[in-house]
């Protein structure tokens, strides 16, 4: 025979017991609402076709220099490349780290590589390294974009390894979330920050006081 952990009775658990706070009616809980993971992104064409002109200007640049450098000479090839274009930018632009509205203290800072100042706000961060583009790259990237209110930017990695090509990865801001975009689906992947990847508090208590309930009913059934 079952018996509650909380009033000693038989006949019932401590999850449907009279005098549990549990069997209260539940009070209503606020919805977490999240975007989903994956977005169709349906940018100007305007936009896109500034985005294909950017990428043709790194491709220009991985053809001329090929492998063999380090980030800054692609770095000063990209600049002469937007000169060439007619395209303003500033180049390693230093912004501070901010926490709770206050600069981070000793050296904490960082520099953005290239920041456009025309044709598109846009901003890059370039890697020559002999690995894929990881989603710190992304990150660095999204802090900076953030930072100055820029909706568009690209990590673009003039790749080391002998096998692997010119890697551009677009990261847009899109109804105040930051997407890793395809411009091939016009797609987004969303990135998850911090804040958004927790669990809801009232999702966590939940779990917590079934697995206490379980826990109960395992020790009533052994003291029988």
């Amino acid at each position: 025979m079952v018996k509650c952990s909380l009033c000693k009775q038989e006949g019932h658990r401590k999850s449907s017991c009279p005098t549990s706070p549990a069997a209260a009616p539940p009070q209503p809980q606020s919805q977490v609402t999240q975007a989903p993971l994956e977005v169709s992104i349906l940018l100007d064409q305007e936009v896109i076709d500034k985005l294909d002109r950017l990428t043709e200007l790194c491709v220009e640049v991985a053809v001329g220099l090929g492998k063999g450098h380090v980030e800054a000479h692609y770095q000063q090839a990209l600049y002469m490349e937007l000169q060439d274009a007619g395209i303003k930018y500033v180049a390693e632009e230093a912004m501070p780290i901010m926490y709770k509205g206050r600069p981070l203290g000793g050296t904490c800072s960082t520099r953005l590589d290239v920041i456009l100042h025309n044709f598109l706000p846009f901003i890059f961060e370039l890697k020559a390294e002999a690995n894929p583009i990881k989603s710190k790259h992304h990150w660095q990237l999204v802090r900076y974009m953030d930072y100055k209110k820029q909706p568009y930017g690209a990590v673009v990695n003039f790749n080391q390894s002998e096998k692997d090509p010119l890697e551009i990865q677009i990261i847009v801001s899109h109804e105040g979330e930051y997407w890793l975009y395809d411009p091939d689906s016009l797609t987004g992947r969303r990135l998850v920050d911090f804040a958004l990847a927790q669990v809801p508090v009232q999702q966590a208590q939940a779990s917590e006081s079934a697995d206490a309930e379980e826990a109960e009913d395992n020790e009533s059934t052994e003291e029988e």
